[in-house]
Formats: structure tokens, C-alpha cells, sequence
């Protein structure tokens, strides 16, 4: 072949040949990966999957769960549109629902009916906000510029295009609209009895917890919630650090005595038993020795002071320690708080403007409102489902996640639970969710489909074989912290099938759903490891169903098996509920760019304003409108 004379030639002609040269290899590396799998499902795998081909119900489970025979379900997906007009941003969430019933009959027969009339029965919550770019920053941290320690830079600026492209405003607005709407509907008069969210729950509540942080942000000039007025008291700083940390069910044994944990342990113990001594406080923990009395010692003497405005939590009087009053009542205040704030982002008044609804005392809400407002939203959400009950269940359709691969099994392996693995890092497939998906293809006549892998702890992404090898000791995986444990569990699954060709299968998806302490607690269930903080062994307790009979996965299995449709091509071997409200999300944003364009296009044709939007706009959404100009003239 011809060289090529022309230099922008040669250039798109290597690019071409880099491109392929890189694609053939990074394939034949994959090829080379997925071919180290041979024989693991026949070594060990099958002992975590489990199929579930009935299609009937338990109805035993039924009952003893739900304790009726209808039940109700609820789909939730949400949608963001993010349109500069003009020199201002429009930030526009919204969060929707495909709802329906379940019946189910003496033979565990399962019948779905889906509502059909979303646009006027459906139910959802949006709220729009226009704001200048430049004003963005005082609205989305996300964005800011921090130094070494954190703090924020005042010297480095970026360029508008950048803010448009980097802000993530609109995607807190639109979490807060799911986990919003989903705490209303568990809440509601007539609550759902299933609750499916098109998200990973306990990455969410993980990710909220670690961004809320008060050792991690400002909350004196980063937070606009800080200072307003729920029920005629303040909401402050105290409320904020511990309304993310006294959380958990006591039942299950959250919060934990253990780690990071042990300090809101105290404060849940105070409240709800009275004053206690040091001593009788290790005895309701169930602690002991010269370690964890002196551990104890500096838990409370930090628990008794004010540190940078937060605190004290707990007072003394001679050898008894209790919680302040003020802590009594916070579980409430942060409900009204949500129903406040939330209920004013979301309203469908109209006459409710955009500063009414972001801003409180003058001051702007900002992402760290927004991720403290989904947390508690979350939080308030899975009370409601505890005590409703409701089955709590987030779906991810595509999922980087390797915790499957590299921290349970290592981790069981280590301790000596279970042995099998997938081999050394870099030498098979980088995601569970790719392993799992070839093997069932290898193992298609043996793996038959629904199946889904046994649920186990979420805490088990944080944690790790121990550091310095000590045997039978586990340690977290960053800073040695363990998330919290016994609250939530995960697996993956995988739905169907084509029938012309059984090779055919549908995505390896996964779920993570709330624990139910009558149903995740028993000792068949648990499994108790050592985790070695600060030099000392402290009992940690994760939930494995490997081995054990699982009524809830079983019951998950069958339903998202018929509530999948193999004959619609786009939502092949997912779940109807969570696919339904994804199209009605897009349907609405669909409709929402209409109406801020046409708005763009009203405001541009106000005489009254002509001279005011020439000086608005950008230089390069000006070019635009002249280059579109002259193409269709």
C-alpha cells in the first residue's frame, strides 16, 4: 500500500493502526484470562451458586415475612437534565415509580398486575434550579479546588466550560429525589411491601457516611443546613455528626462494639437504658480486660468534651455517665428535618421559587446538604422497611465491582472458611461480574438458569486477610476501619436465557438488599471473625449464606424471574419494575428539555431583554447560534 504524502494523513493513519494494534491485544489479553477460569466452577464455584429453577413462591416465607398473600411493589429510577442557557446553569432531577401488585395464591402460584396509567396515577417528585455559573461553586463542593489539608484554594479558577462539565449538582439532586421518594412510599399510610431501587444501596449509605463527614468538610461555611430552625430548635453541628453515627438495629446488633463504631454504641446503650457506669457499660458490651478498659477510658473522655463545636454527647456526675437530652428527640428532628427541607425542594407549588426551595437563612444548600439529606433519607427509609416490614432491594445493571474476587474469597480462604479462588490479581478478569458471566457460558448445560450466587455481607469489601499475616485475624481494608457489618448482603444472579440458544444469556447482574433480623440472624448464618484494631482482636460478625437455606434470595430469585421478559430485547434478563421506571424517567426527561429549550427560545425573543442576554451569553455559545444561523439560512 501507498504511503500516504499528506502529514494529517500519515497522523490518521497511525492512529488507525494504534488503535487496532491495541484493541487485538487488550482482547487476546482478555482471552488469554477468561481461559485461566477452566475448571473453577467444577473446583469450588458451584458451592456459592445456587440455582433456583422453581417458579413458585414459599409460601411459608410468605407469610411469616409479609404476613399477606397481595402484596405491593414499587419500582424507582430518576433522571437529570444539566443545560447552560444563556450564562446561567439549569439543574433540573427528578425520581418516578412503576408500581404494581403481587398475588399470590395456596400453591405459591405468582401473578403480576403492572399499573398502566403512570401520567396520571404515577407517582414522582422533581424540582428544577436555575443558577449563574459563576455561583456554582458555592453550591457544589465537589468542584473546589483543596490544598494539602483540605482546604479550600482560593487561587486556582476554572474556565466555565469546565464547571458545565465537572458539576455534579444535578446528580445529588437527583439521588436525594430516589432515596426521597422511596422513604415516602415505605411511609407512607398504605406502605409497599417491595421496594426496588435502581442503585447499590450500601455503596450509597458508605459513600454518603464518608462524604458527610465533619472531620472532612467545613460545616460552619460548606453547609446551609446548619443553623435552620425543625420545630422551633436549631439543627446543629451535634446533630449533624451524630445523626449520620447513632444508626443501626440493635436487634442485629448495630451499631457494633467495635472500632470506629463503639462511641455511637454507647450513646444508642445511654439512651435507651439510663445512666451507667463505666463498669456496667462493658458489661452491656460484652467487653473485658485491661485493653479495652483503658480503650473504654478514652472513648468517654472524648465523648464528654466539645471538639471544633461538636459535642459533648454525654455528661458526668460522679461515676455515671448519660446521654445530653438533646439526643433524645434526634431521630424525630432529623424525620422532620427530611419532611422539611425535602418536602420544599420537591413541592409542586409553583409559587415556591427557586430560592425558597435552596436556600435556608440566605444561605445556598450545597452537595454536602444534599449527601447528608439521601443518608438520612436512607437511614428513615430503612426503619420504615424494618418495622414495616418491606423487602429493600437496589438492582445495578452494570457494576465494576470486584469484592467477590478479591476480598471475600481471599478472606474465607485466609481464615480457613472456605478454599477455592480465582488466582492471583491481573491473571483472570478484572470484575466479578465477567468472571461469573463466562463461566456460565462454559457451564451452561450444568448451571442452569435463574441463578444467583449465595448472599454475603456487604462489610466484606472493607475488609482484607491480615496485613502483617497474623493467622485467623482479618484487618479493614483502608485505615483498618470495617464498615458496618449485619446491615446489608449481596450477590450476583443471572435471569435467563434465549431458547434458540442456550449458549445465549442474559447480563450477570447484583442486588444488595436490607437484612431482616428474624430472617439473617441465625447462627447458620453468621460467621464470626477476628479483626485485629489497634493491636487488639475484636469480634466481628458478618452474615454468609454459604451452605445455608436462604428463604428471602430464594423468594427474590422467583419473583425477578417473573418479572423479567426474555421477548423485549433491552431489558433481556432484567427486572420489569426497575426498566419501566427508567422509561418513564426518560420519557420526563425528555419532556423537561423541551420546556427548558423553549424557555431558552421565550427569553431570547423578549425585546425587553435583548440587550441584557447579548452580554449573558458566551462567546462560544454566541459563534453556535451564528454558525447554526447561517447553516439553515
Amino acid at each position: 500500500m501507498d504511503e500516504p504524502r499528506s502529514t494529517i494523513a500519515k497522523r490518521i493513519r497511525s492512529t488507525g493502526s494504534q488503535l487496532i494494534n491495541g484493541a487485538q491485544r487488550q482482547i487476546t489479553d482478555y482471552a488469554a484470562r477468561f481461559g485461566r477460569l477452566q475448571g473453577v466452577y467444577d473446583a469450588f464455584l458451584n458451592r456459592l451458586i445456587c440455582p433456583y429453577p422453581e417458579r413458585t413462591a414459599d409460601t411459608g416465607f410468605v407469610d411469616a415475612f409479609f404476613g399477606k398473600r397481595v402484596l405491593s411493589f414499587a419500582g424507582v429510577d430518576g433522571t437529570i437534565v444539566k443545560d447552560p442557557t444563556f450564562d446561567l446553569i439549569v439543574f433540573f432531577a427528578g425520581a418516578y415509580t412503576s408500581r404494581g401488585k403481587i398475588t399470590i395464591d395456596d400453591t405459591g402460584k405468582i401473578d403480576i398486575e403492572y399499573e398502566q396509567n403512570h401520567l396520571e396515577s404515577g407517582v414522582g417528585i422533581s424540582s428544577v434550579l436555575p443558577v449563574f455559573i459563576n455561583e456554582v461553586p458555592h453550591i457544589d463542593q465537589t468542584i473546589l479546588s483543596r490544598d494539602d489539608e483540605g482546604n479550600i484554594d482560593e487561587t486556582l479558577t476554572h474556565s466555565d466550560d469546565w464547571i458545565i462539565d465537572n458539576t455534579a449538582f444535578a446528580d445529588y439532586m437527583m439521588g436525594l429525589a430516589e432515596f426521597y421518594l422511596g422513604y415516602r412510599l415505605v411511609k407512607s399510610e398504605h406502605p409497599v411491601d417491595i421496594l426496588l431501587m435502581d442503585r447499590v444501596l450500601s455503596s450509597e449509605v458508605s459513600s454518603f457516611y464518608a462524604e458527610t463527614s465533619p472531620w472532612r468538610i467545613d460545616l460552619d461555611h460548606d453547609c446551609g443546613l446548619i443553623g435552620i430552625e425543625v420545630k422551633g430548635r436549631k439543627f446543629t453541628k451535634t446533630d449533624w455528626a451524630y445523626a449520620r453515627r447513632l444508626f443501626g438495629n440493635l436487634a442485629l446488633d448495630t451499631p457494633p462494639a467495635r472500632g470506629e463504631f463503639i462511641h455511637p454504641r454507647i450513646v444508642t446503650e445511654l439512651l435507651r437504658r439510663g445512666p451507667m457506669t463505666k463498669e456496667e457499660i462493658m458489661q452491656v458490651l460484652n467487653i473485658s480486660g485491661t485493653g479495652w478498659e483503658k480503650r473504654l477510658d478514652r472513648v468517654l473522655k472524648e465523648a464528654v468534651k466539645t471538639e471544633n463545636g461538636i459535642g459533648p454527647v454525654l455528661k458526668r456526675k460522679k461515676e455515671y455517665y448519660h446521654a445530653v437530652p438533646r439526643l433524645r428527640d434526634l431521630h424525630q428532628r432529623i424525620a422532620n428535618l427530611v419532611d422539611d427541607v425535602c418536602g420544599r425542594i420537591f413541592s409542586s407549588d409553583e409559587s415556591l421559587l427557586y430560592d425558597q426551595r435552596f436556600k435556608v437563612n440566605g444561605r445556598w444548600l450545597t452537595t454536602n446538604d444534599l449527601a447528608f439529606l439521601s443518608l438520612m433519607s436512607l437511614y428513615l427509609t430503612m426503619d420504615a422497611c424494618w418495622n414495616n416490614p418491606t423487602l429493600f432491594v437496589g438492582v445495578a445493571k452494570d457494576s465494576s465491582a470486584r469484592d467477590f474476587k478479591s476480598q471475600l474469597l481471599p478472606v474465607l480462604n485466609y481464615v480457613g472458611r472456605f478454599e477455592g479462588g480465582f488466582g492471583p490479581q491481573g491473571e483472570v478478569p478484572d470484575t466479578d461480574r465477567m468472571i461469573l458471566q463466562w463461566i456460565s457460558l462454559r457451564e451452561h448445560e450444568t448451571l442452569t438458569v435463574p441463578w444467583a450466587t449465595c448472599e454475603y455481607d456487604t462489610a466484606f469489601k472493607t475488609i482484607v486477610p491480615h496485613l502483617e499475616r497474623k493467622p485467623g485475624m482479618v484487618s479493614g481494608a483502608r485505615r483498618n476501619q470495617v464498615s458496618l457489618n449485619r446491615t446489608f448482603v449481596k450477590a450476583y444472579f443471572q435471569l435467563s436465557q434465549a431458547q434458540s440458544d442456550p449458549k445465549l444469556r442474559s447480563n450477570v447482574l447484583l442486588y444488595d438488599r436490607l437484612v431482616y433480623p428474624d430472617f439473617d440472624s441465625g447462627d447458620d448464618q453468621t460467621l464470626v471473625l477476628k479483626h485485629d484494631y489497634n493491636n487488639q482482636p475484636e469480634r466481628l460478625a458478618v452474615i454468609l449464606y454459604e451452605g445455608a437455606d436462604n428463604p428471602i434470595q430464594k423468594f427474590l430469585i422467583t419473583l425477578f424471574s417473573h418479572m423479567t421478559r426474555p421477548s423485549i430485547p433491552e431489558m433481556f434478563g432484567h427486572v420489569w419494575p426497575l426498566f419501566e421506571a427508567d422509561k418513564i424517567a426518560k420519557y420526563h426527561y425528555d419532556e423537561q428539555v423541551r420546556v427548558i429549550r423553549s424557555t431558552r427560545s421565550w427569553l431570547s425573543a423578549r425585546p425587553e431583554l435583548r440587550e441584557y442576554l447579548f452580554y449573558l451569553g458566551s462567546f462560544r455559545e454566541r459563534r453556535s447560534d451564528i454558525e447554526h444561523t447561517r447553516k439553515y439560512t
